[in-house]
C-alpha cells in the first residue's frame, strides 16, 4: 500500500514536472517571494499592534457604525454633510474685508453691551418687564379707562413721572437714532 501510495505520489511529481515550463516556475518563485514580503510587512510590531487595538476596540467600532448607520437612516447624516457644504461655501465666498467689518461690527456690540451693563441696563430691563407684568394684572379684565379717567390720572404725580420719562427717552431716541 506504502508502495502504490509513493508510485502514486512520484507519479504526480512527475506529470506537474512535465506540464510546468521554466517560465512558470520562475513566476511562481517570484511570487512567492513577492507573498513572503507581504507576510513580512504584516508581521511587523506595528500592525501586531494595530491588529491587537483593533479587537479590543472592535465593539466600540460596532456601537459607532451602528449610531452612524442610524444618523444616516434619520437624516441627520445628510443635514451635517449640506450644513458642513453651506459652511464651506461660506467660508469661501467670504472676503478678508468681510471677516474685518464682521470683527469690528463684533467689538461694537460688545462694548455697546459692556456699557449698558455698566449703566445697570439688566436691572432697568428687570424693572422694566416687572412694572410691564404689574400692569398687566392690574388691568386684567377691566374696560379701557375713559377720556375723563386718563385726565384724571394726570393729577397722580407718578403717572406724571412715568409719562415725563417716557417722552424725554423718545425725544433722546428720535435724536440718537438721526
Amino acid at each position: 500500500m506504502v508502495d502504490q501510495t509513493s508510485d502514486k505520489i512520484k507519479q504526480l511529481l512527475d506529470a506537474v514536472s512535465q506540464a510546468t515550463t521554466g517560465e512558470m516556475v520562475s513566476e511562481l518563485a517570484h511570487k512567492t517571494v513577492k507573498i513572503t514580503e507581504v507576510a513580512d510587512q504584516i508581521i511587523q510590531p506595528e500592525t501586531i499592534e494595530l491588529l491587537t487595538t483593533l479587537v479590543e476596540v472592535s465593539k466600540s467600532l460596532q456601537q459607532t457604525l451602528v449610531e452612524i448607520k442610524q444618523l444616516e437612516e434619520n437624516g441627520v447624516l445628510k443635514s451635517l454633510a449640506q450644513l458642513a457644504e453651506l459652511i464651506n461655501g461660506m467660508k469661501q465666498a467670504m472676503t478678508s474685508s468681510m471677516v474685518s467689518d464682521m470683527f469690528e461690527k463684533s467689538i461694537k456690540m460688545i462694548e455697546v453691551a459692556d456699557v449698558m451693563l455698566q449703566n445697570g441696563s439688566i436691572n432697568m430691563a428687570e424693572g422694566v418687564v416687572n412694572a410691564f407684568n404689574k400692569a398687566q394684572l392690574d388691568r386684567k379684565g377691566k374696560d379701557p379707562l375713559t377720556a375723563m379717567q386718563l385726565s384724571r390720572s394726570m393729577f397722580d404725580r407718578e403717572t406724571r413721572e412715568g409719562l415725563s420719562l417716557l417722552l424725554f427717552f423718545l425725544k433722546s431716541l428720535s435724536t440718537e437714532l438721526k
